[in-house]
């Protein structure tokens, strides 16, 4: 096997190394960059590119004689004043009389005449109010439709109907005057006439207002 010889030396530069401490690292990096930071500025003031620091002049001494201290003068006297003798003054006042303006006679205005009242004009006599009965609108007046089975048993007739119409010109009611000889048919009228039939509405004067109408249905088998 192969012997290793060590020299006393060999670990001295590590064991100087381990023997350095951290504070002691720093202070000789911001030493070592000082000095560097230093020799630039040197190397750029002596070639010209950076002025040169100024210099002071010498601080030049002046000794000054202190103030000598005035003595302190007296108060002086207080000063005293005289009130002004101020003389009465009297107020001169002077009275002047006027007689008063004679009285003269106020006369009285005559009255004012009596307005005659204008002698009262009867009114004209108030028309008449004229009374219009309901009238048909045609194109509502249709046909009722046939009952099926009064078809079928051929019963055919006519009725009468006294009809009450509103102000609206609507039906409200149909009652039948004379019958048609069979319900089926009278019914089928009073309906179909109640909801399709339509009137323009009597009139009082220029006042919508109910009233009565005649009608008359007819059913014929063809």
């Amino acid at each position: 096997m192969t012997q290793l010889q060590y020299s006393t030396g060999s670990f001295r530069g590590s064991r100087a190394e381990i023997q350095t401490s951290p504070q002691q690292r720093l202070f000789g990096i911001v030493f070592a960059v000082t000095m560097e930071a230093a020799l630039v500025y040197a190397l750029l003031v002596t070639l010209g590119y950076v002025e040169a620091p100024s210099v002071r002049p010498p601080m030049t001494v002046v000794n000054v004689a202190p103030v000598e201290k005035q003595p302190d003068l007296p108060a002086p006297a207080p000063q005293t004043f005289e009130p002004p003798i101020v003389e009465p003054i009297t107020p001169v006042i002077t009275l002047t009389y006027e007689p008063p303006p004679p009285i003269t006679a106020i006369s009285v205005p005559p009255p004012l005449p009596v307005p005659t009242t204008p002698p009262r004009v009867a009114p004209p006599p108030t028309p008449p109010v004229v009374f219009t009965p309901a009238r048909a609108i045609a194109a509502s007046h249709t046909i009722p439709e046939y009952p099926f089975v009064s078809r079928r048993l051929r019963e055919q007739g006519t009725l009468r109907l006294k009809l009450t119409i509103d102000e609206t010109g609507s039906v409200t009611g149909a009652a039948v005057v004379n019958s048609s000889g069979f319900q089926r048919l009278d019914e089928a009228a009073v309906n179909w006439v109640k909801s399709h039939w339509r009137y323009m509405p009597a009139m009082q004067g220029i006042k919508p207002v109910s009233s009565t109408a005649d009608a008359i249905v007819e059913f014929r088998l063809r």
